[in-house]
């Protein structure tokens, strides 16, 4: 029997990243003198990359603002504080290592690659995963199929026996372009928008069960 690949979106999936997010969103709407925004409004930016996140986060800049200006300030502040507020959700870390005893895991993520290594790394996940997969390590980000072949191939995995995990529209698409099964997380960030997963869970530690049954 061919060994099942699982592969994981990291925040609103397996971290509560928002926080952070949050806190490096406003230090950077700070330096333009822009007032702070919600946490509840950062989660609805999230999913597709920082470059996008920035563009919604500064939805009330000036229009003649250099994405790139904030884009920098932003980065450089996550990275000294990404580990600040982040933790895991509940049950992660034990059902990971439940299920990399019988299956390849993987991350794949649209947060840059160097911040997504330095999550799994700091959250102690990462002897878990065969393989992270961040923005920047392909040409493209989710939706797009090429990160997620890429962690298949990493992960001497089959689309065919790999399911893609996650909370966003984004995930399920990108399962859907690689002829993957898809799981939604009710408990993140995103939406299904039109997407329709082959399953749902409410919290991580479901997962296992609708898996196998």
């Amino acid at each position: 029997m061919t060994q099942m690949t699982l592969l994981f979106d990291l925040d609103g999936t397996l971290v509560d990243s928002l926080q952070d997010l949050t806190n490096a969103v406003n230090h950077a709407r700070k330096h333009f003198s822009l007032e702070p925004i919600s946490t509840a409004q950062t989660k609805s930016y999230i999913g597709d990359g920082q470059v996008n996140l920035v563009k919604r986060a500064f939805f009330d800049a000036d229009e003649g603002l250099d994405i790139q200006q904030p884009l920098k300030i932003l980065q450089t502040y996550y990275q000294e504080h990404l580990l600040d507020c982040t933790t895991l959700f509940p049950g992660v870390k034990e059902t990971l290592q439940q299920l990399a005893a019988n299956c390849k895991l993987g991350v794949v993520t649209n947060k840059p690659q160097a911040a997504a290594e330095r999550i799994c790394q700091g959250l102690n996940i990462a002897e878990f995963l065969c393989c992270i997969i961040g923005g920047g390590r392909t040409v493209n980000l989710k939706p797009h199929p090429e990160p997620l072949l890429l962690a298949l191939e990493l992960c001497d995995g089959r689309p065919e026996n790999a399911w893609m995990i996650g909370d966003h529209y984004t995930d399920l698409a990108v399962a859907a372009a690689a002829g993957c099964k898809s799981c939604f997380c009710e408990f993140g960030y995103g939406q299904t928008r039109q997407e329709k997963p082959d399953c749902r869970i409410q919290q991580f530690a479901d997962l296992p069960k609708i898996l196998w049954t």
